[in-house]
């Protein structure tokens, strides 16, 4: 199977992307988006001060009036949620209807404890009832593999996405051997799959080694963690599906972007998010195609704004236009996580994709 066509689909955020920023589809651009992101980073700023922690934190800096000012700002850092969590809740306690605790990597240190309204969780639906569209047809069988069983986790937020769009989700269990999520895929007749890439690579050894019965989904979407080349091409291997990738972290309400079938990065959900990436030393802007480390701004998040917040990710931003034909702007491939020592920077990948 190839990996797409000649001419790929056009990305389906882009009209959604151009009805939530109300602007006439035969004149979405970057230049028009932008537009819009100026006024929804002006009312993004105004929340974050209802926060105690954006208050002290802005206190006598001037405020953004557009994009272009935003470096202006101080950064948010991880270690922020950790010791400041409370502080960056911007509403009520009986106003947030979801909260997720990510424990410490190596640390016996605060977890962070992200908070999310109604609104904002609608908002994530909203993305993955569009998103999954990309590689998904009504009717379709989708088997899950993320954790789907509490309310509002992951899993289940995707699979109210997917039967908005028509589709039948199939929650798996999440903890199971490779050869156990295969036969479990091939049982469940799915037509296409989401999965981590540690998931689905431990599903496609066991596919080609003989352990687990081959099954023949369509199309796979890979998660939560960074996406090595091999595995992409072990999964194409065992599968014979075509594999997309999907960035986003639990900061960003779970969804970030999306590729499209041109496999030619991922497209934002640049209605709620705005990507940023900064020398991981400086922290100073640097253009499209140069590496560094991915900041993201949460624009329409309801109880705990984020601003200029350091995701450790290692990307780039690339110019567009898109070989699926949109003019927009997309995130490249995520390199791994951003590591610090003294005057140098590297690149390290880590094997389940944990953000410390």
């Amino acid at each position: 199977m190839t990996r797409h066509s000649a001419f790929p689909a056009r990305s389906p955020l882009d009209p959604w992307l151009a009805a939530r920023l109300s602007i006439p589809s035969d004149e979405l651009s970057p230049a028009t988006v932008r537009a819009r992101q100026d006024e929804l980073l002006r009312g993004a700023v105004r929340r974050a001060l209802d926060a105690p922690f954006y208050r002290a934190r802005l206190a006598g800096l001037p405020l953004p009036r557009s994009l272009d000012d935003l470096p202006g700002l101080p950064f948010t850092t991880a270690d922020d949620l950790r010791e400041d969590g409370d502080a960056l809740l911007r509403v009520a306690d009986d106003a947030v209807a979801r909260v997720v605790t990510l424990p410490t990597s190596g640390s016996t240190g605060a977890p962070k404890r992200l908070r999310f309204a109604d609104a904002d969780i609608e908002r994530t639906v909203d993305f993955f009832a569009v998103g999954m569209t990309t590689l998904c047809r009504p009717g379709d069988v989708v088997a899950v593999l993320m954790p789907g069983q509490r309310p509002d986790s992951v899993g289940d937020l995707l699979g109210r996405g997917l039967r908005r769009s028509g589709m039948h989700p199939a929650l798996l269990p999440p903890e199971a051997s490779g050869p156990e999520h295969a036969a479990l895929l091939a049982q469940s007749g799915a037509h296409v799959f989401v999965a981590t890439p540690t998931q689905a690579r431990a599903m496609a050894e066991a596919v080609l080694s003989g352990q687990a019965p081959a099954s023949r989904p369509r199309a796979c979407l890979l998660s939560a963690e960074a996406t090595p080349p091999e595995t992409a091409d072990r999964v194409r291997a065992a599968f014979g599906c075509e594999v997309f990738d999907h960035w986003g972290m639990t900061e960003t309400g779970y969804g970030g972007g999306v590729e499209c079938a041109a496999h030619h990065g991922f497209h934002l959900r640049e209605a709620d998010i705005f990507v940023e990436i900064v020398h991981p030393l400086t922290g100073a802007p640097l253009p499209d195609g140069q590496t560094g480390e991915v900041v993201v701004t949460t624009l329409a998040a309801e109880a705990m704004v984020l601003l200029r917040y350091r995701t450790g990710d290692a990307a780039a931003l690339l110019p567009p236009p898109c070989r699926c034909g949109s003019p927009l702007r997309r995130l490249g491939p995520v390199r791994g996580r951003i590591h610090r020592s003294g005057n140098h920077w590297d690149i390290i990948t880590l094997a389940k994709g944990v953000r410390p």
